[in-house]
């Protein structure tokens, strides 16, 4: 997409994994934007690991989810083992869910499946150009930026801060970024296991001193990830020592791309300042032990995308831009809070303090509930916005505002083949689907789908209306599990946004109500 600086409405900051998602949700709806990074070329190898459920969705939405199944490994848990024993064992399954695993994959193939799609939409990175200052107006921000010696400004309605920990945005705007920093530094590098006879799909925690964690790679390698026990530690010697102890000759070889990092612990004070914002690593850093800075980072972009294009299109006040912020921000300092508390686990020394951590983990894995909870929590699925402005409604049963609409089975739509519900609402817009339950009457179904066809706006793109009795009516089909799973009984209708969350639930299946939601959503 060629873009001049009169039409640019957003520029973006750093083509990582949020840099890059954020852009294809703009240019997908046709929103001029321009992506920017200081790197030459994409980088050859970064050490991100896990790509967890609710991601696998996001790249299912944009029709991109088979290319990266396609390039990484499914893992369907984790094993835990402290002081020569197995703690436990964590399955990633949960019932009604579609994956019930994660993916291993090095985040340089997520970057580039992401960067195809861009590209696929008429998007593109400029690379080799760096952000040097910001000068925010009334109506745009002036940036100043530099490519090969040459420095030009660039003016845009819009800028969004992807750059990460360093983030020059955040720094040009003066926004705090509140926190810690985690002494203790980490160490990752790929490896083989030479001797290892144990899951390839499952990854290994090992909280010995010091910790070493195992995750998947394809062709049966590692990313190995070690806390050394000093600044001069031989981190696969150090790494064998603990594996050994429960695979005894197991030898790390062909071991690539050793590296030395340090962690912190901290979030944005706030994720916009007037017309500039902030997303992935830019707005909150955590520890990579749950494996969720780059997972966190593309559910921003994923709810900014669609936000911020309703903007730039004059379609929505910037007001919804504050419900972005009302929505991550929480989830950011659960995160960041969660990675601290297991930093902490993982360091204990003390063996009284270490046989407790142990058996709070054996208790948790043991329990079903519990096991679920903490599943729910790996998968990232069990993010909820129940307070944002951005939803609406009755709280209802199965499918309440401010959650992802569940995994059904199929349904028949009335001018498609029987699939999922979830993939009726892949579109750049809202799906407003009326529901007809086991009291619902058709011809309701069938004349509130209309009513709702032509009162809704620009923000839908389409409204389906779904009957467990069709009759002749032209409607589609639900069957009596669906209809229980969403909980309706007579005439519901939900009101799906772009990123798969409820944003309206109306059991009265009153227009105006529909109206009302998507009038106060744009205002």
């Amino acid at each position: 997409m060629e873009v001049s600086d009169a039409d640019l409405q957003a520029l973006i900051v750093g083509a990582g994994p949020t840099g890059l998602l954020l852009a294809a949700e703009l240019v997908r709806r046709e929103v001029p934007c321009l992506l920017i990074d200081a790197l030459d070329a994409p980088q050859g190898w970064d050490r991100a690991t896990v790509v967890h459920e609710r991601s696998l969705e996001i790249f299912e939405a944009l029709g991109a989810a088979d290319q990266l199944l396609a390039g990484g490994v499914r893992t369907r848990g984790a094993r835990v083992y402290s002081d020569g024993e197995v703690v436990g064992e964590q399955s990633l399954y949960l019932p009604g869910s579609r994956y019930g695993y994660q993916l291993g994959v090095s985040e340089e193939v997520t970057e580039s499946v992401l960067t195809d799609y861009l590209e696929a939409h008429g998007g593109a990175v400029a690379r080799s150009t760096r952000l040097l200052g910001l000068e925010p107006g009334g109506h745009s921000v002036t940036a100043t930026v530099e490519r090969d010696g040459e420095r030009r400004e660039v003016r845009a309605r819009w800028v969004v801060g992807c750059d990460g920990y360093h983030s020059a945005v955040r720094k040009a705007v003066g926004i705090a970024f509140r926190g810690a920093d985690i002494d203790a530094p980490w160490a990752v590098f790929d490896a083989t296991a030479e001797g290892w006879h144990s899951d390839y799909d499952m990854v290994s925690v090992h909280l010995d001193q010091p910790p070493v964690i195992l995750t998947p790679l394809p062709g049966r390698r590692w990313r190995v990830y070690v806390r050394p026990t000093s600044q001069t530690s031989d981190l696969v010697a150090e790494s064998c020592e603990v594996l050994r102890r429960y695979v005894p000759g197991v030898t790390l070889a062909s071991v690539e791309n050793p590296s030395w990092f340090r962690c912190h612990s901290r979030v944005a004070a706030t994720y916009r300042c007037g017309r500039v914002l902030l997303a992935g690593d830019a707005a909150h850093a955590c520890t990579p032990a749950e494996g969720h800075g780059m997972n966190t980072g593309l559910q921003d972009a994923f709810n900014l995308g669609w936000k911020l294009a309703l903007v730039c299109r004059g379609e929505a006040g910037a007001g919804l831009l504050d419900t972005y912020e009302a929505e991550r921000r929480p989830v950011a300092e659960r995160v960041v809070s969660s990675g601290a508390e297991v930093e902490i686990a993982h360091t204990l020394t003390d063996a009284r303090e270490r046989a407790t951590r142990d058996a709070a983990i054996r208790r948790t894995l043991e329990d079903l509930d519990a096991a679920h909870h903490e599943a729910a929590a790996a998968s990232e699925l069990d993010r909820v916005y129940p307070r944002s402005r951005a939803v609406a409604g009755d709280e209802g049963f199965g499918a309440a505002p401010g959650r992802l609409l569940p995994d059904t089975g199929d349904v028949e739509p009335v001018d498609g083949e029987p699939r999922p519900l979830h993939q009726l609402t892949h579109r750049p817009g809202h799906t407003m689907i009326v529901l007809g339950g086991p009291r619902g009457d058709p011809r309701r179904v069938a004349e509130l789908t209309s009513e709702l066809e032509r009162r809704s706006g620009a923000a839908v793109d389409a409204v389906l209306g779904l009957c467990m009795r069709p009759a002749d009516q032209p409607v589609g089909r639900i069957d009596e599990s669906v209809a229980a799973q969403l909980g309706v009984v007579n005439i519901t209708v939900l009101g799906v946004r772009p990123d798969r969350y409820i944003g309206l639930r109306d059991d009265r299946g009153d227009p105006q109500v529909v109206e009302t939601y998507l009038k106060d959503l744009l205002s």
